[in-house]
């Protein structure tokens, strides 16, 4: 497409020095001070939080966290050719800034889109002219798919559309005639008037219907968006023959899919799922993780997948991997959680903004074009930073090669069903899943059902660490759960680390009990917190925004702990749930009174004084008892001051 024309050429040029980021060049400037300072002090010192570099950016992952914490971190309690562990390696921080700081890495995960995002950051690329040549040649074939249908026309000028508004048609519960959820009909959140002006639901005080109770029957444009010559925006009311023009465009997509026989497959999204209950998808008539799409994206995604797998054979696995990537993180951009908001990325779409299937009412149909020439620049950027740095990465499937031949170890599993040697990691550095906070397994399977064929392993939900926010459904995780399955992790990696060797992570909530129940697990494990071993750390300023850190009472940032394999200390011992349950209490009421100060101030000062208590009743009510204190010690228990 003659639209795109500049940034093709930009982007398959294989000079791949481009003006690199500010914290880049930084970074290269100063790589030997980076690598060698306060190596191995055993204490932390909190830093200001920096943005993803470009490697992070390559793929969506949920909440990771800042790359130049872990650094510091990585950097406090290790030396260059020691081996790192990170048994929940998620969003991949730990393994690549380890590597960047010439460490040996180790990480598991049971989610499959982690190990293959992290894959794909590390990468420096096989034959970049090979890779970039694929990079023209599939933007080519899906501009052609665009050229005739995609556009609309104002003063003689083609204008190709970037975007459309698009809504959804319901039947209005009150008159059972068509109208739309659009933004321009919203009374107030989840309620809409009626395009039916004498409808009853109009008549009312609160002029409106709930929009949960309006059965959805299909997708109505509403604007086609797009950039002139000028790069002016325009917002254009789409015409009959505009509307004709965008149905042919399906019928001849639907052609090029038959033609070429490929298969548009439904996924069901699983009906005993927390996300299921908390998203209400099936009353949005969402049934299938296909019908998150248009129809024309759906149809257009499946023909984009099918022109990266005419490129596989002339590429290494590597390389083939990376167009895969460049088309995960496409897929993520193009569907109808897509929407606009002039307070939010200059008003242009964005997608994913809450660990949510959150469908707005108004959402985008995004020109998949567009979404994945900015995904084949994410990739681009990465290559780039990555190949300012010396390190390299050699592979294994054997913990033995790390010790001479090899530095990168993942695992696409539970490290509880490991089979590492006791007494065999130098340090261990993570972010375990927070409670409830993020369901990253059900999340993530939205990739699952275009990535599969790249995945060893289908996710083993049952292990996975978290707790559900609703409760009574089928597979339906309990506080006391995530505490078990938290439990099998830090079991083996007590048995795993080093003695006198520290295991360092990163932690926030705003519930007691998922506190509680991190806390009892890692101190059943038999790990003890280091002297003056908790701090906070504030987050990155420019991520303030984001839907899951707006909330009243929820500190921005997280707290790091260092826990040690070493000997207990004196602790009081326990013989009931009631007796430790009154000295938390006890704390808890002499806390309550502090006054001026800030809440995470607060709530580091008590956690910090109870302590002791939680290790005490860890180590010895814990190891022969269950307990059933998430009925007391639950979200509710801190709303009092936090």
């Amino acid at each position: 497409m003659l639209k795109y024309s500049n940034e093709i050429k930009e982007l398959v040029n294989v000079d791949l020095v481009s003006e690199p980021e500010q914290l880049h060049l930084f970074e290269k400037k100063n790589k030997k001070d980076n690598t060698n300072t306060h190596i191995n002090s055993n204490v932390y010192n909190p830093i200001k939080a920096l943005g993803h570099t470009a490697p992070y950016k390559i793929h969506k992952y949920f909440a990771r966290r800042p790359w130049n914490v872990f650094s510091e971190i990585i950097k406090s309690f290790s030396n260059e050719n020691e081996i790192i562990l990170d048994p929940f390696c998620g969003g991949g921080v730990t393994l690549y800034e380890g590597l960047k700081l010439n460490r040996k890495v180790v990480g598991y995960d049971l989610n499959p889109l982690s190990i293959f995002i992290i894959n794909n950051m590390v990468s420096k690329g096989d034959d970049i002219k090979l890779l970039f040549e694929s990079f023209k040649s599939i933007i080519e074939k899906i501009g052609s798919l665009y050229d005739d249908y995609y556009f609309f026309e104002i003063g003689g000028e083609r204008i190709y559309i970037d975007w459309i508004e698009t809504t959804f048609k319901v039947i209005c519960p009150q008159c059972n005639k068509e109208t739309l959820l659009s933004n321009e009909l919203r009374n107030k959140p989840g309620f809409y008037k009626c395009l039916n002006k004498s409808c009853d639901n109009n008549l009312k005080e609160e002029k409106g219907f709930a929009q949960r109770h309006s059965k959805r029957i299909g997708h109505k444009y509403l604007y086609l968006v797009g950039f002139d010559s000028n790069r002016q925006k325009i917002v254009y009311k789409p015409l009959k023959k505009d509307e004709k023009r965008l149905k042919e465009h399906i019928t001849y997509l639907e052609s090029i899919i038959t033609n070429n026989q490929i298969a548009v497959t439904k996924d069901l999204i699983p009906q005993n799922w927390d996300r299921q209950k908390e998203d209400t998808l099936v009353e949005k008539g969402i049934l299938n993780f296909q019908d998150l799409f248009t129809e024309r994206n759906l149809l257009i995604n499946n023909i984009l997948l099918y022109y990266i797998n005419e490129e596989k054979n002339n590429l290494s696995a590597n390389d083939y991997e990376l167009l895969r990537i460049a088309f995960s993180n496409t897929v993520k951009e193009t569907n109808i959680m897509s929407f606009t908001n002039d307070a939010w990325q200059g008003g242009k779409p964005t997608t994913w903004s809450k660990h949510a299937y959150w469908i707005p009412s108004q959402f985008c149909e995004v020109n998949i074009l567009s979404a994945f020439i900015k995904s084949l620049k994410r990739v681009k950027n990465s290559l780039s930073y990555n190949n300012t740095f010396d390190y390299k990465v050699s592979k294994t499937s054997d913990f033995k090669d790390l010790n001479d031949k090899s530095n990168f170890l993942l695992n696409n599993n539970s490290i509880a069903l490991s089979d590492l040697p006791e007494n065999s990691i130098d340090s261990i550095i993570t972010d375990p899943p927070y409670g409830s906070n993020v369901q990253y397994l059900e999340l993530s399977h939205f990739w699952y059902v275009w990535n599969r064929d790249l995945y060893n392993n289908h996710p083993d939900f049952s292990l996975e660490a978290i707790s559900n926010r609703k409760k009574g459904f089928d597979g339906a995780k309990s506080m006391y759960t995530y505490e078990d399955n938290l439990y099998s992790v830090f079991n083996k990696c007590f048995q795993v680390l080093k003695p006198e060797k520290h295991m360092i992570l990163t932690f926030n909530n705003k519930d007691i009990s998922a506190w509680l129940a991190l806390l009892f697990s890692i101190f059943r494990s038999g790990f003890t917190l280091e002297e003056n071993g908790i701090y906070f750390q504030s987050g990155v300023d420019n991520y303030k925004q984001t839907a899951h850190t707006r909330f009243d009472g929820s500190p921005y940032g997280d707290f790091i702990y260092v826990f040690k394999k070493s000997d207990t200390k004196n602790l009081k011992t326990y013989e009931s749930e009631e007796s430790f349950s009154n000295d938390l209490d006890a704390l808890y009421h002499k806390f309550s009174n502090i006054d001026e100060v800030s809440k995470y101030d607060w709530l580091m000062s008590f956690l910090n004084s109870s302590l002791p208590i939680i290790e005490g009743f860890s180590k010895s009510f814990l190891q022969t008892n269950k307990h059933n204190l998430f009925s007391k010690f639950n979200k509710a228990y801190l709303k009092k001051v936090y």
